[in-house]
């Protein structure tokens, strides 16, 4: 039989690697595989230090349980339930529509079945679903207030005048973010949505870690937690806010990953 992983790495050992983050690099046991150590490292610094603790060790009970390696499963039921079902919240709360995040949850609720999903069938449903992530997670708001500034003190040393230098500051902060965030939504979607198909239709673990998991967690941390308003000028109010929505996405995130782990246990 198999070493479970509760064997392969002790409760202190797995906090001591979560707090080192992914300088820890990967963890050379196969009953932990990386793709997991990726994703918790990434969950575990999200959350304030007690919760996150609070978190590691709940995280290694659900690996004690677990009677071998973790199942491939633990992916698709941890997607099915907990990370598209964020996407699909944070598209609807900004006005998108929530069918391409909908669809990725079917293939996964397909796959942990037991129905095999090809590769193929995951590419057509993840891109438009990664396109939509990705421009959710873009810093917008940011990005529009550096345009904005920009633009603004561009038309005030050229006498544009304090309407028409608003106007023009503004017609241009909302051509540019809107270029540059559709541009960086369109190349991560046709970068990470073929290599995470294979990984997914193949179920391999290896192919999955090496797809970068924990940027999609940050993905999806940042498209629920962002949002897409200009500043208010309220630079600390804003800041809080903007932690404490991502602080909130990781607990969910690492919690949902916790119950994938307990239900693959059960």
């Amino acid at each position: 039989m198999s070493p479970s992983p509760a064997a392969a790495v002790s409760s202190d050992r797995l906090l001591a690697r979560l707090e080192a983050g992914m300088a820890a690099g990967p963890v050379p046991d196969p009953a932990l595989p990386d793709w997991l150590w990726q994703v918790s490292a990434v969950l575990y610094d999200g959350q304030d230090g007690a919760g996150a603790r609070d978190w590691a060790l709940r995280l290694h009970g659900a690996l004690a349980r677990l009677a071998g390696p973790v199942p491939f499963a633990v992916v698709h039921d941890w997607h099915a339930r907990t990370v598209a079902p964020m996407l699909a919240e944070a598209s609807v709360r900004r006005d998108r529509p929530a069918g391409p995040q909908e669809a990725v949850r079917e293939l996964h609720l397909r796959a942990l079945a037991g129905e095999r999903v090809t590769a193929a069938e995951w590419e057509a449903v993840l891109e438009p679903a990664l396109r939509v992530a990705y421009r959710l997670a873009y810093a917008y708001a940011d990005a529009f207030a550096d345009a904005y500034a920009g633009a603004h003190a561009y038309a005030v040393a050229n006498d544009y005048g304090a309407e028409r230098a608003a106007e023009f500051a503004g017609s241009y902060a909302e051509s540019n973010t809107g270029a540059n965030a559709a541009s960086f939504a369109e190349g991560n979607a046709l970068a990470h949505a073929g290599t995470t198909a294979a990984a997914w239709a193949a179920a391999d673990a290896r192919a999955y870690a090496e797809t970068f998991p924990f940027a999609q967690v940050h993905v999806c941390a940042l498209a629920w937690a962002g949002r897409e308003h200009p500043a208010t000028g309220d630079e600390d109010g804003e800041r809080r806010e903007r932690e404490a929505r991502l602080r909130a996405a990781h607990r969910r995130l690492a919690d949902g990953l916790v119950d994938a782990l307990a239900r693959a246990a059960s």
